[in-house]
């Protein structure tokens, strides 16, 4: 039977895709089986080269209906072992096989000594192959496992095979539910769930090795996408992933400065370039100058940045970091403030960061400064007092998990039900508060018997609606609800706005919450989501909701198979297929999406961790402080946006400021300003106005930064002066340039979804 031309895994012989799980249990061979069947019933002919279930009755029970390939059976040393029947594969010769785990080492005898030489044997034989294998295999990234676990791994698979993969996706499974799989025996036999726990399945481990599989396949994702022809439609750097470029010039100063450039990518889980521009060719150079190049080239390779020399060959200064920063998709250039001795030679002379400051494009731009504030050191601070700190929750007795996923039909509904069957199975009171199936008969049939709380009528214009009844739901009072759509602002007349109001008040009652959202209506990522896909997403929820969630699920899809489901009707109606195709679903955006669920998630666990190795230590800690600096108009949210993600990595404190002029505010400035305070407060900064001393904006700024010891200055790129009239007059960010030495200058790049700059 021939495989169905409109399927993206089958249509073309010899594609490889790839499951990446971190641990055992996570259900990988569960998710082919499913995938299997479901490729089936679409037409696809499949079958299954080798499945091991492992006696879990659940996976078992994914083979009904599935043709079963004979394995081959060798005997050694008195002993019987069953492996990967090749001859038998290829006389069958199907359109997809399935095999599972790729990291395996077959029994002396085989046509090949590992498996993944089995499926790399059959890809060029022309059959696709759809395998599963755990991070720690994986090699290149095992020492990294090797490292959080202290366990020795044996079976490897080469890098080679990932990177020749169709697709790579990774199933997603937190540290509890895997514990509580253990704990249930859907993993490992009673008699080892105790030394499993105590072991290889602690807690630390789990969500190490997690990260590790998210951080691993983002990467995967945004090496396809920058290869790919359809990236050339989203100008600057894409995705979430951090890339830090450090320019060097002077000895004493380079060393700081990449120990500056270190600790902000480590921070960050950034990559890290150093760059230097020596005047002429190194070989040209004097002997003390080829000898410190030297020096730095081993002092950066130490701490694992890539080395850049790029002659300046009379170009500018500034030109050539920013062709450099272009070409590589940075994120953030690195520079040193000017000594003020130097500052002399830029009156008339090139100003490199005068010209990075007015010229770079979709990158943002960090100036570090060299002089400490006299006398300061960071203030010990309590916590912020705003909503990003889930210590601030003691009310909220119920718990929440949160599906996350990259775009609409990944699957986020469709999980949350397949896993209330299963925790009603075990004996947890599930009801459905809200589902929307969008017309999906996959969905609507994945509830069945699931019990739901009817709707709320609300009559509006003479019109009837239907919203969440929480009220029903409180009466009712479910161990677990299931509330769809969490990006949603409920209709006039509901005692709360947002559908994310609703889920807290619910968890106030004790009631447990399962919900789902795509990435896209994160607040804080709407600047980066607007920028890649040029969609204005509407309906957005705070981060610090995000961080109430116990636990976070990535609903993981590739790009590929998103499609797929779109044109096969099984996301939105025929009528809407094309146009989506046309716009938010085109594969750039897509993959760029999926990079961005994958690391904020691999953030997430991060966090964790973080948070977990830093209890005992108690609640007061040394907090750097972060100044954002804003006028009222709408373009500074970006601003705001930008600092909270550079707070939340580093742990500090946010301020957001506006300085004030005399000038008589409309009621239109006096709107957009309590905007501006609506969402500094929500993202749990504190938010202050100054009225400018004597008209003087940067003054302002230093002697608020100064007041508030704040170690970093958060500003918009300046609107580059137009004539030479305007180019001679200083902006308010050359005045703090100039004075505020003691604090690093964070500008936020422009991108095309501006209007204006800031400041």
């Amino acid at each position: 039977m021939a495989a169905n031309s409109a399927d993206p895994f089958g249509s073309h012989p010899g594609q490889l895709k790839i499951l990446i799980g971190a641990a055992p249990g996570v259900g990988k061979t569960y998710t082919m089986l499913r995938e299997a069947a479901s490729m089936k019933e679409r037409g696809v002919d499949i079958a299954i080269g080798y499945v091991d279930v492992h006696d879990r009755p659940e996976t078992a029970r994914q083979l009904e209906g599935l043709e079963i390939l004979p394995r081959k059976t060798i005997r050694f040393h008195n002993r019987v072992f069953e492996e990967v029947h090749l001859e038998a594969i290829i006389e069958r010769s199907p359109d997809i096989v399935v095999i599972d785990e790729l990291a395996h080492s077959n029994a002396p005898g085989s046509f090949f000594p590992k498996r993944y030489m089995d499926v790399e044997y059959l890809l060029d034989q022309g059959i696709s192959v759809l395998t599963a294998v755990n991070v720690q295999h994986i090699e290149g990234i095992h020492e990294e496992a090797e490292a959080v676990t202290k366990v020795r791994v044996r079976e490897l698979v080469p890098e080679s095979l990932i990177k020749r993969a169709d697709e790579v996706s990774v199933i997603d499974v937190t540290p509890e539910t895997l514990r509580q799989r253990l704990r249930d025996g859907s993993i490992y036999p009673n008699d080892k769930v105790v030394q499993a726990l105590r072991n290889f399945f602690r807690k630390s481990n789990l969500s190490g090795l997690r990260e590790l599989a998210l951080r691993m396949v983002a990467e995967d994702v945004d090496e396809r996408l920058q290869r790919s022809y359809a990236r050339r439609k989203i100008p600057g750097p894409v995705g979430a992933k951090e890339v830090i470029m450090v320019c060097v010039n002077h000895y004493a100063r380079a060393v700081q400065l990449i120990q500056r450039g270190h600790r902000m990518a480590i921070r960050m889980k950034a990559d890290m370039y150093v760059l230097t521009i020596p005047n002429t060719a190194v070989h040209l150079l004097s002997e003390r100058d080829r000898t410190n190049l030297h020096k730095l080239r081993e002092f950066a390779e130490r701490l694992e940045a890539e080395w850049i020399v790029e002659p300046r060959n009379d170009r500018k200064i500034g030109t050539v970091v920013k062709d450099v920063a272009e070409r590589l998709n940075v994120t953030q250039v690195v520079i040193g403030q000017p000594l003020s001795r130097y500052k002399w030679r830029y009156l008339w002379k090139d100003n490199p960061v005068r010209h990075l400051l007015r010229n770079l494009r979709y990158t943002d731009l960090r100036i570090v400064g060299w002089r400490d504030l006299p006398g300061s050191t960071f203030r010990v601070v309590k916590s912020v007092g705003g909503q990003s700190d889930p210590g601030l929750y003691p009310r909220l007795r119920g718990r929440l998990t949160i599906y996350i996923g990259a775009a609409p039909g990944v699957g986020k509904t469709y999980k949350m039900l397949n896993d209330a069957h299963d925790w009603r199975g075990r004996g947890w009171d599930v009801v459905i508060g809200l589902i929307e199936a969008h017309g999906r008969s996959e969905t609507v049939e994945q509830i069945g018997d699931l019990e739901v709380v009817p709707r709320k009528r609300i009559e509006l214009d003479g019109r009837f609606y239907e919203e969440m009844d929480v009220d029903a739901i409180v009466r009712r009072k479910p161990s677990i609800v299931l509330v769809d759509e969490l990006a949603h602002t409920n209709l006039p007349g509901c005692p709360r706005e947002k559908r994310y109001q609703d889920i807290e008040y619910l968890l106030e009652q004790g009631i447990n919450v399962v919900t789902a959202v795509n990435v896209q209506h994160l607040e804080s990522l709407h600047d980066k989501v607007e920028h890649i896909t040029g969609v204005k997403v509407r309906e957005r929820i705070p981060d610090w909701f995000m961080k109430l969630a116990r636990e976070v699920k990535l609903i993981d899809v590739t790009p590929e198979t998103l499609q797929h489901r779109l044109v096969k009707g099984r996301i939105y109606a025929r009528d809407k297929i094309e146009s989506a195709l046309d716009h938010f679903f085109q594969t750039a955006n897509l993959a760029a999406l999926r990079e961005l669920a994958l690391l904020e998630v691999a953030d997430d666990v991060d966090q964790r961790m973080h948070r977990a190795r830093e209890e005992g230590f108690g609640p007061d800690m040394a907090r750097e402080r972060i100044l954002v600096c804003v006028n009222h108009r709408p373009h500074s949210e970006k601003l705001i946006r930008r600092g909270w993600r550079i707070a939340d990595r580093l742990k500090a404190e946010l301020w957001v400021l506006v300085v004030l002029g005399n000038e008589c505010m409309t009621q239109q400035d006096e709107r957009d300003l309590a905007k501006i305070q609506g969402l500094s407060e929500q993202f749990g900064a504190h938010f202050i106005t100054r009225s400018a001393v004597g008209q003087n904006i940067g003054l302002t700024i230093v002697r608020t930064a100064q007041e508030l010891q704040v170690s970093q200055l958060v500003a918009g790129q300046p609107v580059k002066p137009k004539g030479w009239i305007a180019r001679m007059k200083k902006n308010p960010l050359d005045y703090v340039l100039e004075n505020a030495v003691f604090v690093d200058l964070h500008i936020v790049a422009s991108s095309r979804t501006d209007e204006h700059a800031s400041v």
